[in-house]
């Protein structure tokens, strides 16, 4: 009797369309319609930003919802995960872009206040460890909030102390962080993002992503201000270099005030991920494994959930193809990065506005799609 052919299903969320979960049910019933006698496992995966909980809640972490403060200071509700001693929390929760209006005055006075104190209630409930998405903020604020938070206190010329979002910071003179790193110690604190932009200055936290935020043209100029006067009272309390560092800016810059005040570190979010799912013992026990995401495309490339995971899935000598809800990518360039054929529910459909009305069937079409031309991968790899 032919063992079945195990099929790992390690899906992105497709953004807009569907969570990583509703992905891998998906996959999972094309992989059945070709192969019904498939052992199928399913992975939902993030690259550390939106998704990371729940990708970890899938993977068998405890869903925590606690409240707390929003950007802009009313009570929201955050989800974050705990396994083991290792806590997953996503900024966007407790500070993320889609709980303003996107005002200009939103974009100068929304904080960080809420991710911070979601870092508390995951030392509390005892991690030993805390993964932080960072992605998704609405925020400018240079982790002031956050810092605030843990026990940090900012002062300002008069010694009061300073409050408020990014619009603030150029009142900062001085910085006590003592209580902010006494609140962290023994926790290590990972931060994930794929942003490499500098805390400040040209390409800096304001200038590119303020905008999106909110800011008009003159709060991401007064945003920039702050946060360069801020890096600089950071530095000069430190000894580090946050206002000339070549990055920090992730999350309205809460990523480099984590990094220099309380010992963050930043890391690939896809690996981190990769880590807390238990991704490397899934692909070992897998015939092949599929990845997914909405647009398969160069930025793919650069080293997003699919890519990082068929990177794993061939160091561990096992195919890997993709599905998508486009593929922009050509053959040799997904070959070059460990996937061996994908298909899209584009060209499952034959256009991009049925492929988003439906896009449970027709990313169901394209895995039946993908296996029909691939019999090759039918086979288990073992006897």
């Amino acid at each position: 009797m032919t063992d079945p052919l195990r099929v790992l299903i390690a899906p992105d969320s497709l953004k807009g369309t569907l969570t990583a979960v509703e992905a891998a049910d998906a996959i999972a019933a094309g992989v059945l319609a070709v192969l019904p006698d498939a052992a199928v496992t399913r992975v939902p995966f993030a690259d550390g930003g939106e998704g990371t909980v729940d990708a970890a809640i899938a993977a068998g972490a405890e869903a925590r919802v606690d409240r707390v403060a929003g950007p802009l200071g009313e009570p929201v509700d955050a989800r974050w995960a705990l396994l083991g001693d290792t806590a997953v929390v996503e900024m966007a929760a407790a500070s993320g872009i889609g709980l303003t209006a996107r005002t200009p005055q939103d974009a100068l006075d929304a904080d960080t206040v809420g991710t911070g104190e979601l870092l508390l209630r995951a030392v509390a409930a005892g991690a030993r460890r805390i993964v932080l998405g960072v992605g998704g903020s609405a925020t400018t604020d240079g982790g002031l909030g956050a810092l605030r938070a843990l026990g940090a206190r900012a002062l300002d010329e008069h010694g009061d102390e300073v409050r408020g979002g990014g619009g603030a910071l150029h009142r900062i003179r001085s910085v006590d962080l003592a209580a902010a790193r006494a609140a962290l110690d023994g926790v290590e604190l990972v931060l994930c993002s794929d942003v490499a932009n500098p805390f400040a200055g040209r390409g800096g936290a304001a200038e590119v992503f303020a905008p999106q935020k909110g800011a008009d043209s003159a709060g991401v100029a007064a945003l920039d201000a702050g946060l360069r006067s801020w890096a600089h009272v950071l530095d000069d309390a430190l000894g580090s270099q946050l206002a000339t560092a070549g990055w920090g800016g992730s999350g309205g810059g809460i990523a480099g005030a984590l990094q220099v005040a309380v010992g963050a570190t930043a890391a690939d979010g896809v690996e981190v991920v990769a880590d807390v799912v238990g991704l490397d013992v899934a692909i070992a026990a897998a015939d092949l494994v599929v990845v997914a995401e909405g647009s398969l495309d160069a930025q793919s490339l650069l080293g997003k959930a699919p890519v990082g995971i068929a990177r794993h899935a061939r160091a561990a000598g096992v195919p890997c193809v993709a599905v998508a809800g486009r593929v922009a990518a050509g053959p040799d360039a997904l070959a070059a990065a460990g996937i061996a054929d994908a298909a899209s529910a584009v060209d499952a459909v034959g256009s991009v506005e049925a492929a988003l009305a439906e896009p449970a069937r027709w990313l169901r079409a394209a895995t039946v799609a993908l296996l029909e031309r691939n019999p090759s991968l039918h086979e288990p790899a073992r006897g």
